[in-house]
């Protein structure tokens, strides 16, 4: 399959700078073309992408496109379909303010372009005085106002040397990627000496280096599927010349990539000037599949040296060299220095599978919750290892070994957050715990009540690593919310409802917060399937027949039900065994245990705030019975309540503290909060 993982959309020729080395003509910099590609248009392909998948980063360049002044509603456009929306700029107009709007649209990150340390040299080299100085206040911009941000780097002989230092400027600024760029030379470069084919290697090799050292900052080679060669050469077995999917070995061009003209014409990169079509006259997808030139480069029959290279699949050299120096597409790439050695082939891991590799349904349900255009490298790279490993089976296991090998506990969302006075903020936990919070989530945090904030804490935290995410924004959290409240979308009969309500009257309050929106899901699913817009009586009574399945404890986790008071534990553990049969579990560990009381919290947030309170007290179940019916004139609710009541009072000690059902430190808090 030739998926799409990216697409670059050149929305503007206009540019408010005039670098020695960009691809674009100069000649309509100043005032760009009547052609541009209107906002409808724009928008049309953005859906079109969609008809497919949203599995797509979409990357809305120039020119300069922050000279697009719908720039920000093409962003919340394509966000609002579910797409990855990045901007590449060269920040000279990133204001403030227009950091602000970016992200309020939607933007998942800006790539900015730096190309040296020294202002002169940065000045000269992107053709604008003070361009340097700009550059540096839009990335403050971007750190203020924690728009995740990257540093674009373009090597030329002249900064070259700059590459250790600039991996160092990045990770010190907060970057979270730094990606440096290897001239093909066209458009206005053209005119200038690329670095030679032994600096090259030489600056690729520092990379590879850099980056194996280096944990708290994604470094990439673009421009050079030589990177992959020399990667392999150094050691077999790194992950960088495994890695496939948006990662894959070689050039992305034509196969997982192309790029998208101002004017709306198609072609497989901005090095390779062919178009293959425009999409104002025919639709992508039909380009897509149909380029000649693309079906060329998913296979392609290289020839001098590229075509007898034992790395030819891992690398196959740069096809926009040879075109550039007069050749053909599938000539060598001129500027590899490698000789084949006449050694078999090297096929991608991949290729080499003969084991089929299946995944567990908890792995499943991990992967599922990883951005959807890092998907499918994050399942081939897993299915890869656990290959490696003799096995058969990919578990979270693996995937938790694999952040952490790539990783390690510096991963870049790991930093700590800015500093704040707020009490229970953030900040306040331990730094192995601490990801980037946006303004909102904090302020979302905070406002809860004290006695919550640690369980929505690691959940949110939790969460994000497992999806790649780089921070913990007000959208994560919102959705969280949303997730784990039910939403029923069909009629219940009062059967259905009584029967429910009987099924949860063994259950201690807190056990059925979250196992009553699972029953409810399960018990609309099997009314579907009987093609029923109603719930029946009989369709909860199956629904909860499935949740008794049996399955195994840990130990440590059985041990911890036990130790609850006796009118909770049956409940609890109905619960987890029902939760853990959702999951597809096997067997429940203490670490399941947590996870399914902080999933709780997460719905007891959204209830607490409903109506309307900042504290917990005792009071609280006299409000709660008011407002939910099926509290109302229930009598053993009001009897389960009162030996919480009693329980928590009778293990409390004379310094407040407190052991049992809610430990000590939670009851401090909870202390602490009502004395404000």
């Amino acid at each position: 399959m030739n998926d799409l993982f990216l697409i670059a959309i050149n929305l503007t020729r206009r540019c408010n700078l005039a670098c020695d080395h960009c691809y674009m003509d100069a000649e309509t910099r100043l005032s760009g073309g009547n052609e541009e590609l209107k906002t409808h248009e724009v928008k049309h392909l953005l859906d079109e992408i969609c008809t497919r998948s949203n599995e797509t980063m979409v990357v809305l360049t120039g020119g300069e496109p922050l000279l697009r002044r719908d720039l920000e509603q093409l962003i919340e456009h394509g966000n609002k379909q579910g797409l990855s929306m990045v901007v590449g700029s060269n920040s000279i107009m990133l204001t403030e303010q227009r950091v602000q709007s970016l992200k309020a649209a939607g933007t998942m990150g800006i790539g900015i372009s730096l190309d040296s340390l020294d202002p002169e040299k940065h000045d000269s080299f992107r053709g604008c005085p003070g361009s340097w100085e700009k550059t540096l206040e839009g990335i403050e911009y971007c750190r203020r106002h924690e728009l995740p941000f990257q540093i674009h780097f373009s090597v030329t002989e002249n900064n070259a040397e700059e590459v250790r230092p600039m991996i160092d400027f990045a990770r010190g600024t907060g970057a979270h990627v730094m990606n440096v760029f290897f001239l093909v030379c066209t458009g206005r470069g053209e005119s200038m000496s690329d670095i030679t084919p032994a600096r090259y290697e030489q600056v690729l090799a520092e990379l590879i280096e850099a980056q194996e050292t280096t944990s708290d900052l994604i470094i990439r080679a673009r421009c050079a599927p030589h990177y992959k060669r020399i990667a392999y050469a150094r050691d077999a077995n790194s992950t960088l010349t495994r890695a496939q999917g948006y990662e894959g070995g070689g050039c992305l061009a034509g196969i997982h990539y192309c790029r998208i003209t101002p004017e709306g014409a198609v072609t497989a990169c901005p090095y390779i000037p062919d178009e293959e079509g425009s999409i104002r006259d025919q639709a992508f997808w039909e380009i897509w599949e149909g380029s000649s030139t693309f079906q060329q480069l998913r296979d392609p029959q290289l020839g001098g040296k590229c075509g007898q290279c034992e790395y030819r699949k891992l690398c196959g050299g740069c096809r926009a060299r040879p075109l550039a120096m007069g050749g053909t597409l599938m000539d060598a790439d001129p500027w590899c220095s490698h000789e084949p050695t006449g050694t078999p082939l090297i096929e991608p891991l991949s290729v080499q599978q003969r084991v089929k590799i299946n995944w567990s349904e908890a792995a499943e349900s991990r992967l599922n919750r990883v951005p959807p255009f890092l998907r499918k490298m994050v399942r081939k790279r897993a299915e890869d290892y656990v290959l490696q490993q003799g096995e058969s089976l990919v578990t979270p296991a693996h995937l938790k070994t694999l952040a952490s090998r790539r990783f390690g506990d510096s991963f870049p969302g790991n930093r700590p957050i800015p500093a704040s006075d707020s009490p229970g903020s953030p900040e306040s936990r331990t730094s192995g715990d601490r990801l980037p919070w946006t303004a909102e989530a904090r302020a979302y945090l905070e406002n809860l009540p004290g006695f919550l904030r640690d369980g929505v804490f690691q959940v949110a935290c939790d969460v994000a690593r497992s999806e790649g995410r780089l921070e913990v924004n007000i959208k994560l959290l919102q959705r969280l919310e949303e997730e784990d409240t039910a939403q029923r979308t069909l009629t219940w009969s009062p059967g259905a409802e009584q029967t429910l309500d009987h099924l949860m009257e063994d259950r201690s309050p807190a056990a059925a917060m979250f196992v009553r929106p699972g029953l409810e899901t399960t018990a609309e699913a099997e009314a579907r399937l009987r093609g029923s817009p109603q719930v029946s009586e009989q369709d909860v009574e199956k629904a909860s027949g499935q949740g008794n399945t049996l399955v195994q404890w840990d130990p440590a986790a059985l041990a911890r039900v036990e130790s609850a008071p006796d009118f909770v534990k049956a409940g609890i553990k109905k619960a987890a065994e029902f939760n853990a049969h959702r999951e597809g579990l096997e067997l429940i560990t203490s670490e399941h245990l947590t996870r399914f009381r902080n999933r709780a919290m997460m719905r007891a947030v959204r209830r607490i705030r409903g109506f309307g309170m900042k504290e917990l007290n005792f009071d609280a179940f006299d409000i709660a019975r008011e407002r939910v019916p099926r509290l109302k004139e229930n009598a053993q609710a009001v009897t389960r309540f009162s030996e919480i009541r009693q329980y928590v009072s009778s293990r409390q000690s004379p310094d407040g503290g407190g052991l049992g059902i809610i430990d000590r430190e939670m009851l401090d808090k909870m202390k602490a909060e009502l004395k404000k």
